[in-house]
């Protein structure tokens, strides 16, 4: 066999997620629990084409295990979140001239076995957050993309956050409905009922129509990047466990109408077979675990 050098930019960025990838499903693996997710990702990519023929570049044509651990998966989520936020502005254009907000709403890190007792209070707080009167007057539609990042400071922790993309009415950019990172902070507060003031990060976007499009489908692909490295095992195990069957994002408002795509295809858990393609256009190549590289067929 012939192992590729992997000059092509998106075969080599896949190598690099596929070695993460392979990691991830071994850690998996090792656990009764999660096993069935592990051998999925194991399966995720294993021959790979890249299409001449894409409009933009090579995507990869090959059989992917959708599971939301899977590095190789979480990008081409990624990809496909910008991919269908282009559309939604191509179909809605008025969206460009509107005004959005980028919000991250976070909690303190919590144990890894109580990530979903955590995810479902900051669920409950939001939607408190969305009843108060500031809400209803300004805020028009939501996007929330649920995320959960390695506790920095102690890495056995787990630290889930809320990306909020949220098209707003003017009002909410100056004036007396004006609201500053202080006052969404207090705002969060007092929805999650905690005696402590949560970290809050808020973006403005402005610019002409190209830009503010450009913003919201960047942040978009932001919200459902891969996650940069793999976790401990025992992380990885638990949160696995403790994700399994949740909704990570949910859209509300008008945005709810004109983009129920965003909720679709978003609890896969990489359980279930999923047909591969029958025919492989282009340049096809093969995973090899040993060399931990594709080599061409």
């Amino acid at each position: 066999m012939t192992i590729t050098n992997n000059q092509d930019p998106v075969l080599e960025h896949l190598t690099i997620l596929k070695r993460q990838a392979e990691w991830t499903g071994q850690i998996l693996l090792s656990s009764p629990l999660t096993e069935g997710a592990g051998m999925k990702i194991l399966e995720c990519a294993e021959r790979v084409s890249l299409s001449p023929n894409h409009p933009f570049s090579p995507r990869p044509i090959t059989f992917y295990c959708k599971h939301r651990q899977c590095p190789i998966c979480q990008w081409r989520r990624s990809d496909r979140t910008r991919a269908e936020m282009h559309q939604l502005f191509n179909v809605n254009p008025d969206l460009a001239d509107g005004k959005w907000l980028f919000l991250t709403l976070t909690v303190r890190n919590c144990d890894t076995w109580n990530l979903r007792e955590t995810l479902d209070k900051m669920t409950t707080a939001f939607q408190r957050m969305t009843r108060r009167h500031f809400w209803q007057e300004n805020v028009l539609g939501a996007i929330r993309y649920t995320e959960v990042d390695v506790g920095q400071a102690e890495r056995d922790t787990a630290h889930p956050h809320f990306h909020c993309l949220l098209l707003v009415r003017p009002s909410m950019f100056a004036g007396n409905n004006y609201m500053s990172g202080e006052r969404w902070a207090d705002a969060w507060a007092s929805a999650l009922q905690e005696h402590y003031i949560p970290r809050v990060k808020l973006e403005r976007f402005q610019g002409n129509p190209g830009q503010i499009r450009a913003q919201v489908v960047a942040v978009a692909g932001y919200s459902t990047k891969v996650r940069a490295d793999v976790p401990n095992a025992q992380w990885l195990i638990t949160t696995t466990l403790q994700l399994k069957g949740l909704r990570l994002i949910q859209t509300s408002g008008v945005l709810s109408t004109i983009a129920p795509q965003f909720n679709q295809d978003d609890v896969a858990e990489g359980d279930r077979v999923l047909p591969r393609p029958q025919t492989y256009p282009g340049a096809t190549f093969r995973w090899d675990g040993q060399s931990g590289s594709y080599y061409s067929l």
